[in-house]
């Protein structure tokens, strides 16, 4: 699978990232150039609290690693630069003029879902169906359906399935505190705005789908599921 992001600036200068993904899991292959190793990467640099990941097998922290590729070229820029960002995936185009911080925001989201994470493979599925410049509700509904479809996808053995929203309450939490950790990678680098402010937007829109998944959402979205709840009535 191939998703290729386009950033054209006002004066001329393009910056494009072809990211190429496992066909079977996923996965982020390549795109973003080599990797190299910084100090901010170093797995010990703010490790995120619950980091399930070893010094000894992964001396760096694979989303930094990944993210450097495209942290690099916008190093000096500021997050409202105005840029046209197009992204190209599943024989379709999806092409949008705003700052600059939206644009990094919805590439930053996609390679960090998809870099080998413990704690944010779990968005993967979401990235299966990547949606650039995605809404809130457009969020909620991929979170929850993505959850659902994991409960039931889940080994039965001694495992109980849970759809309760509590869980994606839960990722919402724990994703929250992972963007707080990797804030502190980031701001080590120095440089401007663009890049820290794209990962602080990411997760303003995680504390807000984390508060969103409630009854009223549900009540909201219910409508759309009434060929599915309606009850036929019988005749008298």
């Amino acid at each position: 699978m191939e998703i290729e992001y386009i950033f054209r600036f006002s004066k001329g200068r393009i910056e494009q990232f072809n990211l190429q993904f496992d066909d079977e899991d996923l996965s982020l292959q390549s795109g973003l150039g080599e990797v190299s190793e910084e100090p901010w990467m170093v797995l010990s640099n703010h490790q995120c609290k619950g980091c399930s990941l070893d010094q000894q097998t992964s001396p760096l922290c694979p989303v930094a690693a990944n993210l450097g590729g495209m942290i690099r070229p916008f190093k000096e820029e500021i997050s409202h630069t105005e840029v046209e960002v197009e992204v190209l995936f599943r024989e379709r185009k999806i092409s949008k003029c705003c700052d600059l911080q939206q644009g990094i925001r919805s590439m930053m989201g996609l390679v960090m879902a998809t870099s080998g994470c413990p704690l944010l493979d779990k968005l993967r599925p979401m990235a299966y169906l990547h949606q650039p410049f995605s809404t809130m509700d457009e969020t909620l509904f991929r979170s929850v359906s993505s959850y659902l479809m994991a409960q039931f996808l889940h080994p039965s053995d001694n495992q109980q399935h849970n759809f309760d929203l509590e869980g994606v309450r839960q990722l919402f939490n724990d994703i929250t505190l992972t963007n707080e950790s990797f804030a502190l990678r980031i701001q080590s680098i120095g440089g401007r705005d663009a890049n820290i402010n794209a990962l602080l937007g990411l997760d303003i829109a995680v504390k807000i789908g984390g508060m969103s998944v409630d009854s009223d959402w549900l009540e909201k979205v219910k409508p759309l599921f009434s060929g599915f709840i309606r009850r036929e009535v019988q005749a008298p």
